[in-house]
């Protein structure tokens, strides 16, 4: 049960991490992508003009952040147009569940993240000041019982038979 906890601990980290990830490359390619696109020389404006994507020579390796930036507009500015699509074509659902699911997995995900990243960062001066001291907790009476409670138990001599069985008083 340990293991499956750990699991998924480290899945709720990594789709936290990755929507937060895909907005700042969302956001990105919508303040300064324009800039590093167009003036590349490989990399125009799709042609359809339906809905706003870059197109880039296949052989530069803009390609690969073209995709990528064009992948994120997909899934945050543009997901709006596909769940609609989706209502009307019933084969948009194909793009159109993934976009739903990657929202409402990642939207909590990321909430949870920004707010233990908050806390450890909230409370570093906290645990630095209190190394170097022992503290009230060091002293407390609730550790002198424990140390009395764990004590060595006293040694008990093995018997030759199991139960109450067969003794004789």
């Amino acid at each position: 049960m340990r293991r499956i906890s750990e699991y998924l601990h480290f899945l709720i980290w990594q789709s936290g991490l990755g929507y937060i990830a895909l907005w700042a490359l969302t956001i990105w390619t919508l303040g300064d992508g324009a800039s590093v696109f167009s003036r590349s020389g490989v990399c125009q404006p799709d042609e359809a003009k339906v809905l706003f994507y870059w197109v880039c020579n296949p052989e530069s390796p803009l390609s690969i952040l073209a995709m990528l930036s064009n992948t994120a507009l997909t899934t945050t500015v543009w997901a709006p147009v596909y769940v609609a699509a989706a209502t009307v074509r019933p084969d948009a659902i194909a793009i159109a569940a993934p976009i739903v699911a990657a929202h409402v997995i990642g939207l909590p995900a990321a909430i949870f993240v920004a707010m233990r990243l908050m806390l450890a960062i909230f409370q570093a001066p906290k645990r630095a000041f209190a190394k170097g001291e022992p503290g009230p907790a060091a002293t407390s009476p609730v550790k002198q019982a424990l140390r009395e409670i764990t004590r060595p138990l006293p040694r008990i001599k093995a018997r030759s038979h199991f139960g109450l069985r067969g003794i004789q008083r």
